[in-house]
């Protein structure tokens, strides 16, 4: 397969790596509660339950990654049978049986739901996020890369973030999940041909699979993998960045709905505002990169989104939120791009250091981290509903301190994760010198 279309084919798996795991961390709560009465505690706990379970089970799917050999070596089988159950995952969790007056029962369907659609979400999408750094191994190759995996999944986010309401408005809810999950499936199935499975399987009976190793013992694993300062302290800021990012998209219907009194399809404008912005500076932030370093972008990057964030105080009209969504697309475009260059300079650096390559491992642990945002943003969002006087009863009037509430949800906490995740940052140790040494050492380990 030419380049080009090697980089086309796999990177189009962003379309619904972002387009069901955006529209379920962002809708599924208000669609549990707001549109289905769900009780708020009930959801909130079942969250909580299913963030325990994928805490202590979603670190192995990564050294499973790495472990796990086929005759397509690693990851491709997770990726090959594991699209099609994903997509019935995410139409289950949209098609309730049950009634919300069934108030056990409701909220046990969401919890096994919500739990068989994460696992198959983590198991086919850390295997396919993990094979970036293989398939790509040069700098130029990733910059190039990235830069179509964040087109694509920016497509996705358009899907996932602002197509939910409309599809609803028009179809409802559950024809919304099932189509969603077709989409996926298909989307999915549309990468394996960049796998090239002729080469990777002439390769394993050969026994030179490129990149081949045995791996370290899973407490060992685990070990190289959370003392690494690179890779904590990065973690650090990822999960805080991206708390802060699911507190804006999941509450920002609450916030459209009371606050500016819009209806579905408005609500949807906001995000696509951002979208439209960020999709052209994705290219404008792959030129930067090189020239300034990922680690001093990456700052730039959160200050720039944390100043647009700031802009939501004002915003008392539909235009004024409008603009603040357009700022928005600016900071959020880096972050985008510089996810995937970070993370394979620290699979890199780590490749020096214990002489083997451990993709799964980190793409699984970042994946597990990240995860949790979903249930974190459930639990404040829980708490500040309670706390602030909402109602989800059909044509109830909110209260002053319920708006105050909303507001403070897509501002204020998002916020203070922000400035959390630029504290964890400060002591990223792989700037722009360092990752060209790493670069050298790796030339002069492959000969």
């Amino acid at each position: 397969m030419r380049p080009m279309a090697k980089i086309i084919s796999f990177t189009s798996g962003s379309i619904p790596a972002n387009l069901v795991s955006l529209a379920y961390g962002s809708y599924v709560q208000s669609y549990y509660i707001d549109v289905l009465h769900g009780q708020p505690d009930w959801i909130g706990v079942a969250a909580t339950i299913q963030a325990v379970y994928a805490t202590l089970v979603y670190p192995f799917l990564g050294y499973l990654s790495d472990r796990t050999y086929s005759r397509w070596g690693q990851r491709v089988p997770f990726i090959m049978y594991g699209s099609v159950p994903l997509g019935v995952a995410f139409m289950l969790v949209w098609t309730p049986p049950v009634s919300a007056h069934q108030v056990l029962l409701f909220s046990l369907y969401f919890l096994l739901t919500a739990i068989f659609y994460d696992t198959m979400f983590n198991l086919t999408m850390v295997n396919w996020s993990a094979l970036f750094p293989e398939m790509f191994r040069t700098p130029a190759e990733r910059a190039m890369a990235s830069a179509w995996k964040q087109m694509f999944g920016i497509i996705g986010l358009v899907g996932g973030l602002a197509l939910p309401t409309l599809i609803a408005a028009k179809m409802g809810w559950p024809a919304m999940g099932v189509l969603f999950g077709i989409i996926s499936i298909l989307a999915l199935l549309t990468t394996i041909p960049s796998m090239e499975l002729k080469r990777r399987r002439a390769e394993q009976r050969a026994g030179r699979a490129h990149g081949q190793s045995v791996g370290l013992p899973v407490r060992q694993a685990l070990k190289h993998t959370l003392v690494n300062k690179s890779f904590v302290t990065f973690i650090g800021m990822r999960f805080f960045v991206q708390f802060a990012f699911t507190m804006l998209t999941a509450d920002l219907y609450y916030y459209a709905k009371y606050n500016l009194g819009l209806v579905d399809g408005q609500q949807s404008y906001l995000l696509l505002a951002t979208l439209a912005v960020a999709l052209p500076l994705v290219y404008v932030w792959g030129w930067l990169v090189p020239r300034i370093g990922a680690s001093r972008a990456v700052v730039l990057a959160i200050l720039l989104f944390g100043l647009a964030l700031c802009s939501f105080n004002f915003t008392n009209t539909f235009s004024a939120a409008l603009m603040a969504a357009f700022f928005l697309g600016v900071g959020l475009s880096g972050i985008l791009v510089l996810t995937d260059i970070l993370i394979s300079d620290i699979i890199d650096e780590d490749q020096v250091r214990t002489g083997v390559r451990r993709e799964g491992m980190f793409y699984g642990i970042h994946g597990l981290l990240v995860g949790l945002c979903t249930p974190a943003q459930a639990v404040v969002t829980t708490a500040v509903l309670v706390s602030t006087g909402y109602t989800n009863a059909l044509g109830a009037h909110q209260p002053t301190s319920a708006l105050f509430g909303f507001k403070m949800m897509i501002t204020w906490i998002p916020l203070v994760a922000l400035a959390v995740a630029l504290l964890f940052f400060w002591r990223y140790p792989l700037h722009r010198k360092h990752v060209t040494r790493i670069q050298e050492q790796l030339r002069h380990i492959s000969g």
